[in-house]
């Protein structure tokens, strides 16, 4: 049984004849009566009465018919309903987020995707990048957004790396190190110094280039970009973060500190996904939208990096382990 033999079925009733039915079906008469006769055949039992020359249901006919009437509309109300996932008026979206990728591009992305989508529904996961794996091994995301580098070796996984964004050592307006124009990391840590979690490789990196032994370089670690700004203003802390357009909002910006001999940081995102499972319409255009928020050359008002250098000065070298 086929939903075409159910449209034909239709047709006849609300034409009246096989004439009728055919040209409104773009058949011919003969072509129409071998679909009835075919539904007939599929179902065992006779729908339709020709005696006399007119059309007259069974009950068995009657049955299909109104059955048929509901599954076309059913199957009229999928492809409505594809189209609107396709034209992303419906649908949801669940993205996962590690700590500090969420503070680099939560706000920001789930202001655009509320602005351009306003009926999808969209839920946001923070948590570390193993447990977001297993989450989304469990089909409880559409994906997630990480540093990688420690990420546990898992088959199944699909990476797509994301652009890199500079990242830097930032102090508050009047802090006394941007008296010195530049400092050491042993200068910095005369002032708490904090960080997001960090790569195993990233921690070891820092750790070599400070000669002091009283304490670690990173005295303080939170995975929460405001609570770092917070730090930052009140407690003239060092923080390491992304020049993310989450670090400065208000009135009070936090501006770039140079510290010596350090290399340029940046970021080490990925978008993880699971292998060979389709994307939906929903999440193809949030990780498009998040190229675009990352990528410098997609233009001054969709890109993080670009967005984010204007309010701070005095650009830091960075280290050749990029900044978690």
């Amino acid at each position: 049984m086929q939903l075409r033999q159910l449209q034909h079925l239709v047709a006849l009733a609300e034409q009246g004849s096989f004439g009728r039915a055919a040209e409104a079906a773009h058949l011919t008469q003969p072509a129409l009566s071998r679909s009835i006769d075919k539904l007939e055949e599929d179902l065992q039992a006779r729908l339709v009465d020709r005696a006399y020359g007119q059309v007259r249901f069974t009950a068995a006919g009657e049955l299909v018919l109104a059955r048929a009437r509901e599954l076309l509309a059913d199957a009229g109300q999928v492809r409505r309903d594809v189209r609107m996932l396709q034209g992303l008026s419906t649908g949801s979206l669940q993205v996962g987020l590690g700590p500090f990728a969420a503070g680099m591009l939560g706000r920001p992305a789930l202001s655009l995707m509320a602005q351009r989508h306003p009926q999808l529904v969209v839920r946001i996961d923070v948590a570390d990048p193993n447990s977001l794996s297993e989450r989304l091994h469990r089909r409880q995301l559409d994906l997630f957004i990480a540093d990688t580098r420690d990420l546990k070796k898992q088959p199944g996984l699909q990476f797509k790396r994301l652009p890199n964004v500079a990242a830097s050592f930032f102090v508050r307006e009047g802090h006394p190190l941007l008296a010195h124009g530049g400092v050491t990391l042993d200068q910095a840590m005369d002032y708490p110094v904090a960080s997001p979690n960090l790569p195993a490789a990233v921690a070891s990196h820092f750790d070599k280039q400070v000669k002091r032994v009283d304490r670690p370089v990173f005295n303080m670690v939170c995975d929460d970009l405001g609570t770092l700004r917070h730090l930052a203003l009140t407690a003239d802390a060092v923080i390491l973060a992304p020049d993310a357009v989450g670090l400065n909002h208000g009135t009070e910006s936090l501006l770039r500190l140079r510290v010596k001999r350090l290399t340029r940081m940046q970021t080490h995102y990925s978008i993880v996904m699971l292998a060979n499972r389709t994307l939906s319409p929903a999440a193809l255009a949030f990780t498009a939208l998040v190229h675009d928020m990352m990528d410098p050359a997609a233009g001054s008002t969709s890109s993080v990096a670009a967005t984010a250098r204007s309010p701070a000065a005095g650009a830091a070298p960075a280290s050749p382990a990029a900044a978690g």
